[in-house]
C-alpha cells in the first residue's frame, strides 16, 4: 500500500512540475517587451522594408532627373547660341562677313565692311554690312593676328614699326593701334631675321647697295624701319662687311 501511494505522489509532483514549467513559460512569453512578440515584430519588418523600398524609388527619381537636367543643359550647350534673326540681305552678308573671317586674311571690322560694301566686293548696303559685321562674333585681336602672320610670312621682311603701321593703314588694314600692337607683340617674330629678309630683297634687286646706303634704306622712316642695330646684322649677314 505504501509503495502504491509513493507512485502516485510521484506522478502528482511530475504534473505539479510540468504544470509549473507551462506557467513560467506563460510568464516569460508574456513578459517579452512588445518588440520582441511575433505579433509585434512582422509589422515592423514590414515597415522597414517598405520604407527602405520608398526611399529607393525616391533616389531613382532624383538621379533620373539630374541625369535629366544633365542631357537638357549639354544639349542646349551643344547647339550653341540661336542664330540671328534678320532680313535676306543681312543674313547674306553675314554669311559673306564670316567667310572673309575664316579665310585666314585677318580682316577689321572696317576693312571687313569696306569689302562688304564695295562695288568691286560684295555689294551690300552699308546698313546690311553693319549688321553683319555686328552680327559676326569677331575677335578683332585674333583678326590682327591672323594678318600680322600673313605679312610676316610672305618673306618681304617687316621691321616692329613698319608691321603696325602696315596694320593700322587706311591703305593697308585699318585696325585699331591697340589691336595692331598686341598683334605685333605676339606675332613672335624674329626681327634680326626679318631684317635680313629685307636686306636679300634689295640685294637681288639689281639696284646695287654698298653696307651704307643699304643699312641707311632699312632703317628709314620711310623705309622698313629697322633698328640700326638689326640694319647692321642683316648687313653682316649678306656679306657687307
Amino acid at each position: 500500500m505504501t509503495e502504491i501511494n509513493t507512485q502516485i505522489d510521484k506522478k502528482s509532483a511530475k504534473r505539479n512540475a510540468k504544470a509549473q514549467a507551462a506557467a513560467d513559460k506563460a510568464h516569460r512569453k508574456a513578459s517579452r517587451p512588445w518588440f520582441k512578440k511575433k505579433r509585434f515584430l512582422f509589422p515592423l519588418i514590414l515597415l522597414v522594408i517598405i520604407i527602405i523600398v520608398i526611399a529607393a524609388n525616391s533616389g531613382k527619381k532624383d538621379s533620373a532627373a539630374t541625369s535629366a537636367g544633365a542631357t537638357s543643359a549639354a544639349s542646349a550647350q551643344a547647339a550653341g547660341p540661336a542664330a540671328p534673326s534678320g532680313t535676306a540681305a543681312q543674313l547674306q552678308a553675314l554669311a559673306a562677313a564670316k567667310g572673309y573671317l575664316d579665310s585666314g586674311i585677318g580682316f577689321s571690322q572696317a576693312s571687313l565692311i569696306k569689302q562688304l560694301t564695295s562695288s568691286a566686293g560684295n555689294g551690300f548696303a552699308q546698313a546690311d554690312a553693319q549688321w553683319a559685321v555686328d552680327h559676326s562674333g569677331a575677335d578683332w585681336n585674333g583678326q590682327a593676328l591672323k594678318a600680322a602672320k600673313g605679312y610676316l610670312a610672305s618673306g618681304m621682311g617687316f621691321s616692329q614699326a613698319s608691321l603696325t603701321k602696315q596694320l593700322t593703314s587706311s591703305a593697308g588694314n585699318e585696325f585699331t593701334a591697340p589691336q595692331a600692337e598686341a598683334a605685333v607683340a605676339n606675332s613672335g617674330a624674329d626681327w634680326n631675321a626679318e631684317a635680313v629678309k629685307a636686306a636679300k630683297g634689295y640685294m637681288s634687286s639689281g639696284m646695287g647697295f654698298s653696307r651704307q646706303s643699304l643699312i641707311a634704306q632699312l632703317t628709314s622712316a620711310a623705309g622698313n624701319q629697322f633698328t640700326d642695330a638689326q640694319a647692321g646684322y642683316a648687313a653682316d649677314q649678306v656679306g657687307l662687311k
